[in-house]
């Protein structure tokens, strides 16, 4: 197998759920047939997709990929087992050594990520470093998204504009239509390629980052940074968050509410 189609092995067993990647995998036993029949029946978005690109990459679908997809599988998740838990804080400083401070942390983050970047934040301005930094990704040709509320969506919420409207990065909302009245889009996460995640209380502000007192966690390997992942992915194939039309307004905040 060539070097891309062994590097599209690692790639989806790093990406698919573990129960997509076993039925992956037992349809690649079975052969070409096997994944067309699986793309045929499956109702997954990600698991059509995985079919295809593996139908596109190699002609060598047999018990040797199956095995191959299974061995990446177990290698991933042996890796995803180290994992390592650091709390980040903004606001004033103690006499406690307990964590680093949020906004470089945030920088150095998207600075890492080599394949995708996923961003949850209720109030959202536009921040230089983590600007810089989300542009720099896309110059990489990282894949981002962005779920970010908005006042469209939430009437109580005084955003209004579109944050970073230069950057090319998938923009999802959570519609009125899927949420119950008063519902906010609360959460605060960034997940960096599946793999690296903070979760906490700042939005994406500066004040947030620099002048609040705002913890968060961050979580470096384990299994809880591609479940956060795949939470949300599902819940946009589920159609609960919905992508935007380019230009659609998001949740860039009005000065006044820099929190």
């Amino acid at each position: 197998m060539s070097e891309a189609g062994l590097a599209l092995i690692v790639g989806l067993a790093g990406q698919l759920p573990r129960a997509d990647l076993t039925e992956l995998s037992s349809a690649a036993a079975q052969g070409r047939c096997g994944v067309l029949e699986l793309r045929a029946r499956t109702s997954s978005p990600l698991v059509r997709d995985a079919c295809e690109q593996l139908l596109d990459a190699t002609t060598e679908i047999g018990p040797w990929l199956s095995g191959a997809l299974a061995a990446s599988a177990a290698a991933y998740d042996a890796a995803l087992r180290r994992q390592s838990v650091d709390v980040v804080w903004t606001g004033p400083e103690s006499d406690v050594e307990t964590g680093r401070l949020t906004a470089p942390v945030v920088a150095e983050l998207i600075d890492e990520a080599e394949r995708e970047i996923v961003i949850v934040s209720y109030v959202t301005y536009d921040e230089p470093r983590v600007e810089r930094a989300l542009q720099r990704a896309v110059e990489r040709d990282v894949d981002i998204t962005l779920v970010l509320e908005r006042h469209e969506d939430n009437p109580a919420f005084s955003g209004s504009g579109e944050a970073y409207p230069d950057l090319r990065v998938r923009r999802l909302s959570w519609p009125a239509s899927a949420r119950r009245s008063g519902a906010s889009l609360h959460a605060k996460l960034i997940v960096i390629d599946a793999h690296t995640a903070l979760v906490g209380s700042a939005n994406l502000t500066g004040r947030a980052m620099v002048d609040n007192l705002e913890c968060g966690i961050l979580l470096r390997g384990g299994r809880q940074p591609q479940e956060i992942r795949d939470h949300l992915f599902s819940l946009m194939h589920a159609g609960v968050l919905v992508p935007l039309a380019p230009g659609a307004p998001t949740s860039r905040c009005l000065q006044r509410h820099r929190e």
